[in-house]
């Protein structure tokens, strides 16, 4: 066993990860740590690079909880109170991500006309987060109000640390885990968004979480101006987390999101260190065995990979097999309208008719066009307005448009023989997967269709869940389109009419 006094002996304004989150170690007993935190990151980048989806999941939701478990055995940290403190923490974890989730997964569909409104902002942006980081926080507050159970400020920051972990580890495996129905592994994905995703879910999220868990822990446990130091790094943790929010719900590039996770981890690390050192100075020695670390860790990872592998490969349901009788479907194209009530832009530019009250749209009325949300089935946003084309070409259009709302979104195929209104024009389908810590996994399946007249270019957008056609769902036979909306778009498509057009 190893004595030493517990707190940093470093830097405080100095982001380190192990002596911030595992600050009873002593100098001589870091190394492993290190080692085995750098070894998480490895195997999560080699599983992007491969393409392996699911160990990668696995990965990330038992790596860092995997090697602050053997922090806890190294200190001499464990009893029931840890236990009940991490099984509360799971349940919340696991109970908020299926709550929050499934809001966020029916606003995703952005309409691309109107982008990121000011209400999606409020919801997805602030309010689903922040939300999240209180319940993270209540399983520390809950073991503060045991007599006797948090006696000083690191005490505090353990069980701080610990309910945030386990709270974002059960969160994490929920909302991936759709993700293994699509296979073990996914050749349609790009490495760049695996990388992109290993580096949010299974590095920014669990160390940002484990350190501002830490900060109110060790708040909880200070001995003087208790209400003070709760009140602040509560305030900290709340501010830290409605700022990911908002960055999260904003159309930005993937690499611009990992880059606000991780500066927004370094700030948390950097407060953590701050708490730490306000309250390291009412803290005796503490003891550590020298327990092995990164065999246990490398094995806790592989059998969690491993696991979720498996899982994987039970649920992934098998590739559809048509048969043509019966599965010979019909045309995806639907008939012009003429009983819906019909829009026509303020300046007369267009019309085009809608589905009226008592469908299964919710139509908003705008001066340029109407948004409707689909209420039923796999939810989504059908988009149909007009702007001026400013001699852009169809595509141009399409391309910008699509920029703006979801840069990362990769093109599927484009639609041949694209038309508008009957007008020829340009039509594509794309996919987004999008990156965020509060959200359930979605891939995204984007339909644009343009078409240009007398300078005015009439779109036709849809945005909804991506979900394959099979001989149970869609038209009855292959199809690339995989969007549940898509089936039902094509009769408001036809419906389009410029300035001068005879009215259908």
């Amino acid at each position: 066993m190893t004595a030493f006094a517990a707190g940093p002996d470093q830097r405080v304004l100095w982001p380190s990860v192990t002596t911030t989150l595992f600050p009873y170690l002593p100098r001589e007993r870091r190394a492993p740590f290190r080692l085995a935190l750098a070894g998480v990151v490895v195997v999560l980048a080699v599983c992007a690079v491969l393409r392996w989806q699911a160990p990668m999941i696995g990965t990330a939701a038992a790596g860092f909880p995997l090697v602050f478990v053997m922090y806890l055995r190294t200190c001499g940290r464990s009893g029931r109170a840890l236990v009940t403190t991490a099984l509360f923490a799971a349940l919340l974890g696991l109970g908020w991500a299926l709550v929050a989730g499934e809001i966020v997964a029916q606003s995703y569909d952005v309409a691309l006309g109107s982008g990121v409104t000011f209400g999606h902002t409020m919801l997805e942006g602030l309010s689903i987060p922040v939300g999240g980081a209180v319940l993270m926080l209540l399983p520390a507050i809950a073991a503060r109000l045991v007599p006797g159970l948090i006696r000083d400020p690191l005490d505090g920051y353990v069980f701080g640390e610990l309910g945030a972990t386990a709270f974002t580890a059960a969160a994490i495996l929920t909302r991936l885990s759709p993700q293994l129905a699509t296979g073990v592994s996914t050749p349609e994905r790009s490495v760049v968004e695996l990388l992109v995703e290993a580096g949010i879910q299974g590095i920014a999220v669990p160390l940002m979480a484990a350190a501002v868990g830490g900060m109110v822990g060790a708040a909880l446990g200070a001995r003087r101006r208790r209400a003070v130091a709760v009140t602040v790094s509560v305030s900290v943790a709340l501010i830290l987390y409605g700022v990911l929010g908002v960055a999260e719900v904003a159309p930005l590039p993937q690499s611009v999101q990992v880059g606000v996770h991780l500066m927004l981890t370094v700030l948390a690390l950097l407060t953590a260190r701050l708490a730490i050192q306000a309250g390291a100075g009412h803290v005796g020695e503490q003891s550590v065995a020298d327990t092995r670390v990164l065999l246990p860790v490398s094995v806790g990872v592989v059998i969690s990979a491993v696991v979720v592998a498996a899982v994987s490969a039970v649920i992934t349901p098998a590739i559809p097999n048509y048969k043509c009788p019966p599965d010979c479907g019909r045309p995806p194209m639907g008939t012009p309208v003429a009983t819906n009530p019909r829009f026509t832009a303020a300046d007369g530019s267009f019309s085009v008719a809608y589905p009226g009250p008592g469908t299964a749209y919710r139509a908003t009325l705008d001066p340029d066009g109407v948004t409707l949300d689909f209420l039923a089935g796999d939810t989504g946003t059908v988009e149909l307005f007009g702007e001026p084309a400013a001699g852009r070409t169809p595509r141009a259009i399409a391309e910008d448009l699509i920029a703006r709302s979801y840069p990362d979104a990769t093109v599927d195929y484009e639609i041949p023989n694209a038309a508008i209104g009957y007008q020829p024009g340009y039509g594509v389908f794309a996919d987004e997967y999008p990156q965020d810590s509060s959200g359930t996994y979605t891939r995204l399946r984007i339909m644009v269709m343009v078409a240009v007249k007398n300078d005015v270019a009439l779109v036709a957008s849809a945005v909804g869940p991506y979900h394959e056609f099979s001989p149970s769902f869609g038209i009855g036979h292959p199809s690339g389109a995989n969007l549940q909306l898509a089936m039902d778009i094509g009769k408001y498509v036809n419906s389009f009419t410029w300035h001068g057009d005879p009215p259908r």
